[in-house]
């Protein structure tokens, strides 16, 4: 599964095994999570800050590919990019269904399309368009190592510390997904813990 082809937000074609010699955090999302994922990328957006100050850029990768390749093409990802500021080290990316559909149910993380039943229904944060589906999703975050194995897992709902994501995605949020930024539903994971994560995996300390 390391060579299902991907494609990041400014057009670049690649795969995880393209990236062996690099430790990745690698996570699963979608630009129009209304819940979790804004909040998942406020803290890598937070991790892949952190590398330059600790002397450990160059090593390690920041990844978050799409549930929604159907909606996340690499416009959008780069819209979303945009919003939440770029960064070398923290990569978003999309790619074939069925190759990600493979990556995914190889790290067994489930997703499912589903109808969208809020009423009236929430309005795309980039086109204004009402939304139609929804994707249910396991909220994951990995740590791959420079050798393509896993070394560190987490499975909850990312405590941001009160960063709020942008003021755009803010707006986005359901009222689940503002309750999700007030108080996070144990488990929880935070900057720190992926931090500490990579410390495991690379010996690389974190102030």
């Amino acid at each position: 599964m390391a060579n299902v082809p991907l494609i990041d937000q400014a057009g670049r074609h690649f795969t995880l095994a393209s990236l062996r010699g690099k430790t990745v955090v690698l996570a699963d999302f979608l630009t129009l999570c209304q819940e979790i994922c804004p909040l998942t990328s406020v803290n890598l957006r937070d991790v892949a800050k952190a590398l330059p100050q600790a002397g450990a850029a160059p090593e390690i990768q920041v990844v978050e590919a799409t549930v929604d390749p159907k909606r996340d093409t690499v416009p959008r990802l780069a819209a979303y990019q945009k919003l939440f500021g770029a960064n070398p080290h923290w990569t978003f990316a999309t790619g074939d269904q069925t190759g990600l559909d493979k990556l995914w149910a190889f790290l067994g993380v489930n997703h499912e399309q589903v109808g969208e039943d809020t009423k009236p229904a929430p309005r795309d944060w980039w086109t204004g368009a009402p939304l139609t589906y929804d994707i249910q999703h396991q909220d994951v975050v990995y740590v791959i190592d420079p050798h393509g194995h896993l070394r560190w897992f987490d499975n909850g709902t990312p405590n941001t510390m009160g960063s709020a994501p942008p003021s755009t995605m803010l707006r986005f949020l359901s009222a689940e997904g503002r309750k999700n930024l007030a108080s996070p539903t144990d488990p929880t994971w935070t900057v720190k813990d992926i931090e500490q994560a990579l410390t495991y995996v690379t010996g690389q300390r974190f102030r």
